[in-house]
């Protein structure tokens, strides 16, 4: 089979080839940027106000608008979804007109308004301001204006934050809510004068009126709306500085200590993205929000960012070795987007890869530079496959995805565009080499400052710093859905090494299959040299001076977005040679070997054979191999979930691992590296979750003794032990988890004890965590997730999945609208399921609950339980 697949017609290869060269990509031009608003309406400058109360469900505010009309218009079209209008009244600038109000046509549909002149004539071109009066209403979840409420001792308190990207800016004030229509914002906030208020720059003033203040803040640099933000609330706050740039960490009170890691990992990576750009971040002051409810992830608001706890706090008696990468890893990228995004912002939607790829990129550049013992480059490798997962079926798309419909836009938050794009920029970076790719990135910056960008913006300067056609081999990767496998041959003859490579789409199913071409830069490191290639055809030979008895390797760095499958001869000799290959290399022949056996490339025995080989590996690397192959094995048990050969798979999953933990120890040993640490944690939670009774029995010894205060869990086993704890529990231990959960009062503990409560085997106790998440004792971000949670383990995931189908309503109020019922909500219960039964039901049920919205995501999890259930068939017995 392998031979055959070198034969390609004349006919097809010149198809392929046109395919691949497609048009260019445009740069940035502000007229013909996709967006729903007119291009012939242009606002400069709004002068926004609040009166804000964080005890208080509705918010009242107004809005002054400067406008410039380019031709006249009948009408005046902006967006604004869920706030009510009280006047509305428009002005021209410096013609002596009069004031004419404006009456208000809603589409809900568009989330927008039409503002029409009551007296019925046109608006001539010429500027003017729009002044809006308006109410709003502030949300439980994590859109707009949103409330966070948390404890402090013993007291029940709240804190205002927002979140307006992607098309949320709308929520909090009327506003060409497109990140093309990029504004100056002068912001004002009359609060309770007991309260604190922040926004996006420093104050200019504060004046007391009876019991509030009103805080005005100086303007914004020019920007798009969904980058406003503001917090109201009651804060410790740690003071730092960077330069001349004024630091501040917001927290809760009583965690303010816990912000000291954050603080030293922003005035490490300030000063080294203004050497690597060349440009100083923009703003006299950075602030950083601990948002201790709600709120998910992350935001890069100009100035004031805001964090979801667990991603920008760290205790050092409470928190993990993983929590302070993930710290580390949370605060770069966010602090990235301050250049990619803010200082310069993706034209639209379209384009947000630019921002996000850009950022993940930069994250791992600064994490590795400042962490090198954390093995950055060797860690990267499993984001990258949950990626790749994802890119080989036919649900995909590109990174560059085309027209985004504006309530889909969440869709491309998602794999695709941070760790595919960020891998795909640093596989250009190795080819173009470093030098180069940063002197190009430095030219974009410098130019499309405080303005828009497209790819084709990026590419030309990166062309015009390496001297070659960058845009035509980026939009290769960028323009098309999928990536490829390259199929390798070598041979020796007549002194000389003959490489043979093929392309071809690498896909999880048949609808997957194409025949797209890549221009694909690529390394084969052989007898000590390193050969910088690129393939631009479906096959191409390459050829060098010299042979060896050792194999070529593609890709041995592991900077190549693709898989490599070797001719079986190769393989066999190269896997003969594992333990003597450099740690990248025998990362990525551990990836590839099991992606070629999700496909039916490989033989499940080829893969077992490889494992055996881990524990003779020694030195850097181990433990990121151990942990990889931990994730091959959990995917395996969900594709065996609930069929008698889970058990089989379990226990030679034990059988493999139960040594290395031994080895290990449960204790943390002084002078251990992280990623021993990392490694042990991993161990016992998996182990716990495979149901090793030897890490059942001790996960709950360890559980109880810290539960009754008698010893301490160590922070760097925390949650692996509550997990495993959480699995075997018996009613008085669950129970025990689920008030440890209902009071704790960090993010941390939540996301601890929820996963905890929701890994329990027993259905009766499922059941009860089910239940739990309607009971209204949890943050919504928390309880809308134990669904999922409980669905992912695979032991419960039928019943997690009828449980969110008879209680949709309630959990869609729970989860919000950015990553709620139109998009993850049926699919998050499904993630445990594995039979194409189930596929074909979670997309039956996805569009019964929520019409075409979230259908792409439902898609993408579907395709991956059809691969587990193709697998199961293809390999019944692991």
């Amino acid at each position: 089979m392998f031979q055959k697949k070198w034969i390609q017609s004349a006919v097809l290869l010149a198809a392929v080839l046109m395919a691949t060269v497609a048009g260019a990509q445009a740069r940035f031009d502000f007229k013909s940027t996709p967006g729903l608003l007119s291009k012939d309406i242009r606002p400069s400058h709004y002068r926004l106000h609040f009166d804000l109360d964080p005890a208080s469900d509705e918010f009242s505010a107004s809005a002054t608008i400067s406008l410039k009309f380019n031709r006249a218009s009948p009408d005046i079209t902006l967006h604004a979804d869920d706030l009510e209008a009280t006047q509305v009244i428009l002005a021209a600038d410096q013609s002596g007109r009069a004031a004419r109000t404006l009456r208000v046509e809603k589409n809900p549909t568009t989330q927008t308004w039409r503002l029409i002149p009551q007296d019925g004539r046109s608006i001539p071109a010429g500027r003017y301001t729009l002044t809006l009066q308006y109410s709003g209403r502030v949300h439980k979840t994590d859109a707009g204006l949103y409330r966070a409420p948390y404890k402090y001792q013993g007291q029940s308190r709240n804190m205002l934050a927002t979140q307006l990207e992607a098309v949320f800016a709308r929520k909090l004030f009327p506003a060409f809510d497109e990140p093309a229509f990029r504004s100056v914002f002068e912001v004002s906030i009359k609060a309770p004068s007991a309260y604190d208020v922040y926004a996006n720059m420093p104050v200019r003033s504060i004046q007391d009126q009876g019991v509030q203040r009103l805080h005005t803040f100086w303007s914004t640099p020019s920007m798009p709306s969904y980058l406003v933000a503001l917090t109201v609330g009651q804060f410790d706050t740690l003071q730092g500085q960077s330069g001349r740039v004024s630091l501040r960490i917001l927290t809760a009170p009583g965690k303010q200590a816990q912000a000291a890691y954050a603080m030293e990992v922003t005035q490490k990576i300030l000063p080294f993205y203004k050497s690597y750009f060349g440009i100083d971040y923009a703003l006299p002051k950075l602030d950083q929000l601990a948002v201790p409810s709600t709120r998910g992830g992350a935001m890069e608001d100009w100035g004031l960012i805001s964090y979801a706890e667990t991603s920008l706090l760290f205790d050092p008696n409470n928190s993990a070795v993983r929590r302070r990468r993930q710290v580390f890893s949370t605060v770069a990228h966010e602090v990235a987007h301050q250049w990619f995004g803010n200082l310069v912002t993706a034209a639209s939607w379209e384009e947000i890869w630019l921002n996000e790829a850009f950022a993940t990129w930069m994250a791992e550049k600064a994490t590795d530079h400042f962490n090198p013992e954390w093995q950055v480059p060797l860690r990267r490798r499993q984001p990258i496959d949950k990626a790749m997962t994802k890119d080989a079926s036919s649900a995909t798309r590109s990174i560059r995805s085309g027209a985004i419909e504006e309530d889909r836009v969440f869709d491309v938050f998602d794999e695709i565009t941070y760790t595919k794009g960020g891998a795909v920029l640093s596989m250009i970076e190795g080819w173009l080499g470093p030098e180069v790719f940063q002197k190009g990135l430095a030219a974009y910056m410098q130019h499309r400052r405080f303005s828009n960008a497209t790819a084709g913006d990026l590419w030309f300067h990166m062309g015009q710093a390496a001297g070659r056609d960058v845009a035509r081999v980026a939009r290769s990767w960028t323009d098309q859905k999928g990536f490829p496998v390259l199929q390798v041959n070598a041979r020796c003859e007549a002194g000389r090494t003959r490489l043979q490579v093929q392309q071809q789409r690498f896909a999880s199913d048949a609808q997957a299959v194409d025949n797209s071409v890549w221009q694909i830069p690529f390394i084969v490191s052989h007898n000590g040299k390193a050969h910088r290639l690129v393939l631009t055809q479906p096959r191409q030979e390459f050829v060098w001076s010299g042979c060896s008895q050792s194999q070529p390797l593609v890709n041995a760095g592991g900077q190549g977005f693709y898989r490599v499958q070797y001719a079986p001869e190769m393989y066999a000799a190269i896997v003969k040679e594992f333990t003597s290959l450099s740690p990248t290399a025998r990362i990525t022949l551990l990836s590839d070997s099991f992606a070629l056996v999700q496909t039916g490339q490989l033989t499940l025995s080829s893969y077992w054979n490889l494992l055996a080989q881990l524990s003779a590996v020694q030195g850097a690397g181990r433990a990121t191999l151990l942990d990889l192959a931990r994730n091959s094995l959990n995917f395996l048990d969900a594709v065996y979930a609930q069929t008698p050969a889970q058990a089989a798979l379990r226990l030679r999953a034990r059988q493999l691992l139960v040594p290395e933990l031994k080895a290990l120890g449960w204790s943390v040993k002084a002078g251990e590296s992280s990623e021993t640490q990392l490694l042990r944690s991993g161990l016992i939670g998996s182990l716990g979750q495979w149901g090793d009774e030897a890490v059942l029995i001790q996960a709950e010894s360890l559980f109880n003794q810290h539960a009754d205060g008698k010893y301490p869990l160590q922070p760097e086993i925390r949650d692996a032990v509550m997990h495993s704890a959480g699995v075997g529990a018996d009613a008085a231990n669950h129970a025990r988890l689920i008030q440890l959960l209902i009071s704790a009062n960090s993010e941390e503990d939540r996301w601890r004890y929820a996963e905890a409560v929701a890994a329990v085997k027993d259905p009766a106790l499922a059941r009860q965590a089910l239940e739990l998440s309607l009971r209204g004792v949890l943050p919504n971000n928390v309880a809308s997730r134990i669904p999922h949670m409980v669905s992912e383990k695979g032991t419960h995931s039928a019943m997690a999945y009828q449980f969110v189908m008879d209680h949709f309503a309630a959990f869609a109020e729970l989860s919000g609208e950015m990553f709620g019922a139109s998009s993850w909500l049926v699919p998050g219960a499904a993630s445990g399921f594995n039979t194409e039964e189930q596929a074909s039901q979670l997309l039956a049920d996805q569009k019964q609950k929520a019409g075409d919205k979230g259908a792409k995501t439902a898609a993408q999890v579907a395709a991956q339980i059809s691969l587990r259930a193709v697998l199961r068939k293809r390999e019944p017995s692991p």
